[in-house]
C-alpha cells in the first residue's frame, strides 16, 4: 500500500512539474499620475488652564471652538465638513510631581473638495494668534474620492502588459502562447510622483496633493 501511494504521489509531481516548465510567468505592471480630489485639514488646538480655574478654561476652549467653526463657515466652508472632537485634558506636574497646570486639547478636522481654500486657510495662523491658542498639531491629507474605479483600471492595464509581455517573449522563443492559468495583483503603491517608496503591504502618501499610483500583476500563460 504505501509503495502505491508513494507511486501516485510521484506520479502527481512529475505531472505537476511537466505543467509548470510548459508554463511562461511574467510580471505586467502600470502605472499613473493623478490629482487629489479632497483634503483632510486635522489640527489639535489646546490651551493652558490653572489648578483652580479648569472649569474657567474647559468654558474658553469651547469658546475658541465654536468661534473657529463660525470662521470657517464665514470662508465659504460647509458646516457638514466640520468635524469637532471632545476635549481631551491631562495633568502637567513640575520635577517634584507636583500639578502645576492643566493642558486642554480639542481635536478638529476639515474635509473637502475646496483644495485651495483650506490651504490658504491652514497656512495662515492669524486666527489662532490673535486669541492666544497654540496649535498643537496641523497637518494636511491629500486623498482621492474615485480610488476605486482608479485601481480597476491600472488593474486592467497591468494584466494588458503581461499580455503583451507574454506575447513578445513567446514570439522571441518561436514558440505558441495559450491561454492564461493564473494571476495575482500586487499591493499598490501610492506615493509623490516619481519616488522610489514601496511597502510590501502597499504604500499610501497623503503628504501631496498630485500622487502617483502602481501596481503589478503576475501572470502565468500555458505554452502551445
Amino acid at each position: 500500500m504505501s509503495f502505491i501511494i508513494g507511486l501516485t504521489l510521484l506520479g502527481a509531481f512529475l505531472v505537476q512539474s511537466r505543467q509548470t516548465e510548459n508554463g511562461l510567468r511574467v510580471v505586467g505592471y502600470a502605472s499613473k499620475l493623478f490629482e487629489s480630489d479632497l483634503v483632510k485639514w486635522n489640527l489639535t488646538v489646546q490651551r493652558t488652564a490653572s489648578p483652580d480655574a479648569l472649569k474657567e478654561g474647559y468654558n474658553r476652549m469651547s469658546t475658541d471652538i465654536n468661534a473657529f467653526k463660525a470662521y470657517l463657515v464665514g470662508k465659504g466652508i460647509a458646516e457638514k465638513d466640520i468635524n469637532i472632537q471632545p476635549i481631551t485634558s491631562f495633568q502637567m506636574n513640575d520635577n517634584y510631581g507636583n500639578l502645576t497646570n492643566y493642558s486642554l486639547n480639542q481635536n478638529v478636522f476639515v474635509l473637502s473638495s475646496d483644495i485651495k481654500k483650506i490651504e490658504e486657510l491652514a497656512l495662515n495662523p492669524e486666527f489662532f494668534a490673535d486669541r492666544g491658542l497654540l496649535l498643537q498639531n496641523s497637518n494636511l491629507a491629500y486623498l482621492y474620492s474615485k480610488l476605486p474605479e482608479l485601481k480597476k483600471q491600472l488593474l486592467s492595464e497591468a494584466t494588458k502588459d503581461a499580455v503583451d509581455r507574454a506575447k513578445e517573449i513567446s514570439s522571441s522563443a518561436k514558440t505558441g502562447l495559450g491561454k492564461m492559468k493564473e494571476a495575482k495583483a500586487g499591493v499598490f503603491q501610492i506615493t509623490e510622483p516619481y519616488s522610489t517608496d514601496v511597502a510590501d503591504y502597499g504604500y499610501y502618501n497623503t503628504s501631496t496633493r498630485s500622487k502617483s499610483i502602481s501596481v503589478t500583476l503576475t501572470a502565468v500563460f500555458k505554452l502551445k
